[in-house]
C-alpha cells in the first residue's frame, strides 16, 4: 500500500531520510528526460560530470518512457539505477537540500528500492512522493516525515 505526501522534506530533515533510506535500501534510481534537453551530447556531458563521484556505483542507465511516478507520452529518459551504499549515500546527502530539490540543472524524480520493491518514490515537478507502507522502517519514517 502506498502512501502519497505533497510536503517537500528538506535540510537536515532530508538528510536523515537519506540516512534512513541507507539502511533499508539497495539501489536507488533518478531521471534525466531527453525531451528537456536543448542538447543531448552537452547535457549528458554535464551529467556524466555531476555523477563522475558515483559512476562506480552505477548498476545500469536505460532509456524509458515510464518509471514509478511518471509516464511520457512520445518522449523518452534516461533512468539511471546505482547502488546505495556509503559513496552514494553521501552524493544524495549534499548534491540536493531536498526531496524536491532534484529537479532542473540535477536529475529529477529520486527513487529508492528495498530489493526489486519500491521504498520511495518521488515526482519532482509535481512535488509528491510515495511511500511504500508495507516495508521496514515505515514507522521511523513517519516520525521523520511528522516533524519535517
Amino acid at each position: 500500500m502506498l502512501e502519497t505526501y505533497e510536503k517537500d522534506v528538506i535540510g537536515e530533515d532530508y538528510r536523515s531520510l537519506i540516512e534512513i533510506a541507507s539502511k533499508k535500501c539497495d539501489k536507488f534510481a533518478f531521471v534525466k528526460r531527453k525531451d528537456m534537453m536543448a542538447d543531448e551530447k552537452l547535457a549528458m556531458k554535464y551529467f556524466n560530470e555531476f555523477v563522475k563521484d558515483i559512476k562506480n556505483s552505477l548498476i545500469e542507465m536505460k532509456e524509458q518512457s515510464e518509471w514509478e511516478v511518471n509516464k511520457l507520452l512520445e518522449a523518452t529518459a534516461y533512468v539511471c539505477y546505482y547502488e546505495l551504499n556509503e559513496q552514494t549515500k553521501n552524493f544524495l546527502q549534499t548534491k540536493s537540500n531536498s526531496l524536491f530539490g532534484w529537479i532542473g540543472s540535477l536529475p529529477e524524480d529520486l527513487i529508492l528500492y528495498s530489493g526489486d520493491k519500491v521504498w520511495l518514490a518521488c515526482n519532482s515537478h509535481e512535488s509528491y512522493f510515495f511511500v511504500n507502507k508495507e516495508l521496514d522502517n515505515y514507522e521511523d519514517l513517519m516520525k521523520l516525515l511528522k516533524n519535517a
